[in-house]
């Protein structure tokens, strides 16, 4: 194992994808699950806090600390018949290369494929363009390997309610938590098809069984460090193809809705103007038609057997009066993909002087039918305070990004994504949305999670005290019940 206490290193991990830089006082390169254990130790020994990093591609602060950060230069991958064995430094691209020549996939694709890693997105419970027809990350987690805050190597898997109830304590004391508050959880459950903030209660109790691994997935880290996820995977589709359309505003739940009663495995909004703003609209212009703000790429996919079912049904319905541009080829529907994918990188070059986009908002989900209710939210908020903003996402599963250019130096403009995320968030809760679909909490949005989970706060906090109960395992990200050392 590799530690690191000074020099260049450890001035790249004060960054991640978010706006906050925080200097640790160490690294360590851990080689193998006994260098993890190792790293623990050690750390705790020197009082230090410890923030497990995958690949630094997280938006709301989530992967920096003033401790120390552990990163696992872990990356191999054992196959099984229907799923597979990572250790987390597998980047999501190199698992897909690999999965490839088996006709298999694990379909979740974040924008980040091609750099982020398999431990980064079973902490954040990542999604991707494909969520509304295959999940996120949790669907697809079937155990775990980590090491707890105390130094101590756990297997977690499912377990039937009587045996986690007679398992260690910590387990029991998990187990009864989530069973005897399973109202109050279910309650508070956002009516999405995608969340990634708090922790994912919901999904922990079903069919008699305590799913554990559901627990630890989309808790950043706070709860243990991952050092192996097994995950299942698919049959990959044998053809696909893909839609491109444009809609105005006033339109917009109307061809949404129409797409999504014929089940596409992706349905994405693209805010053309990013594109003029930066002056790159060449790369977007061969998928325009006309003036409309927003663009919606929806691919379809599926067996051999059912392509021309469904290219008939498509044919046959309301789709066909949206005349939409059709692209067949594997080659052309990567190609726009690609474009689709770049909104993010291509909107970081606006900038007006040091104001730069900032994130807060750029995660709400609400319910599906409610997507044109998300983005009249979004102007308004936005509009009545000036600002210029970009906006994309995933329309499918009404999870939009949006971005206000804003200047993080300046303490007034600070205080203004503070009053725009409380207002937008308080708004999105009464749709019965949630502030962030797949990017997680970070310290971005822990202050704000007791306003969307007022019932079962205290049982997040219960749970974060019982696996970590020194405080040291991500401090301040997620449950702000303690601040970085």
């Amino acid at each position: 194992m590799k530690k690191v206490t000074s020099g260049a290193d450890l001035v790249e991990l004060s960054r991640d994808a978010g706006t906050v830089s925080l200097a640790p006082r160490a690294a360590y390169f851990a080689e193998s699950e006994e260098d993890v254990v190792s790293a623990m130790r050690d750390a705790s020994a020197e009082g230090l806090a410890v923030t497990a990093r995958g690949a630094g591609t997280g938006i709301p602060t989530q992967s920096v600390g003033r401790g120390a950060i552990l990163i696992q230069n872990r990356k191999a991958m054992e196959l099984g018949d229907d799923r597979v064995a990572c250790q987390p430094g597998v980047v999501k691209a190199e698992l897909n290369r690999v999965l490839l020549p088996t006709g298999r996939w694990m379909p979740v694709d974040t924008s980040s494929y091609a750099s982020c890693t398999i431990g980064g997105m079973v902490a954040n419970n990542s999604s991707g363009v494909r969520t509304v027809k295959y999940g996120s990350t949790i669907d697809y987690v079937r155990a775990l390997r980590m090491v707890r805050a105390d130094g101590v190597v756990r297997s977690v898997s499912q377990l039937p309610i009587g045996q986690a109830m007679s398992g260690d304590e910590t387990t029991r004391k998990a187990a009864s938590l989530i069973i005897e508050n399973q109202s109050d959880i279910q309650r508070e459950r956002p009516k999405v098809t995608k969340n990634s903030s708090g922790y994912r209660l919901e999904r922990v109790l079903h069919d008699e069984i305590i799913d554990l691994p559901k627990l630890f997935v989309g808790s950043e880290g706070t709860l243990g460090v991952v050092t192996e996820a097994t995950l299942a995977t698919l049959i990959r589709p044998r053809w696909k193809f893909l839609l491109v359309v444009e809609s105005s505003l006033e339109e917009l739940d109307k061809t949404t809705e129409a797409f999504r009663r014929h089940s596409p495995a992706a349905l994405e909004l693209v805010d053309k103007t990013v594109f003029r703003k930066v002056n790159r609209w060449g790369e977007i212009s061969k998928y325009s038609r006309s003036e409309s703000q927003y663009m919606i790429f929806c691919e379809f996919d599926g067996a051999d057997e059912d392509r021309s079912s469904k290219e008939e049904e498509i044919a046959a319905s309301d789709l066909a009066g949206l005349d939409p541009l059709v692209m067949q080829g594997l080659s052309e529907i990567q190609q726009a993909w690609e474009v689709r994918n770049e909104t993010l990188a291509i909107a970081q070059e606006i900038r007006r002087g040091t104001k730069v986009l900032v994130p807060g908002v750029e995660d709400l989900v609400v319910p599906p039918a409610r997507l044109g209710d998300l983005v009249r939210l979004l102007a308004e908020q936005l509009g009545k305070r000036g600002l210029e903003y970009i906006v994309y996402g995933h329309a499918g599963d009404a999870n939009l990004h949006a971005r206000p250019l804003l200047d993080p130096g300046d303490a007034k403009d600070m205080k203004m994504a503070d009053d725009l995320m409380a207002d937008c968030f308080e708004a999105v809760w009464r749709m019965g949305g949630s502030m962030s679909g797949e990017h997680g909490d970070g310290m971005l949005r822990a202050k704000y999670l007791e306003g969307q989970y007022p019932r079962t706060y205290w049982v997040m906090r219960e749970l974060k005290e019982l696996y970590d109960p020194k405080g040291i395992l991500n401090p301040g990200v997620k449950i702000a019940w303690r601040l970085p050392p």
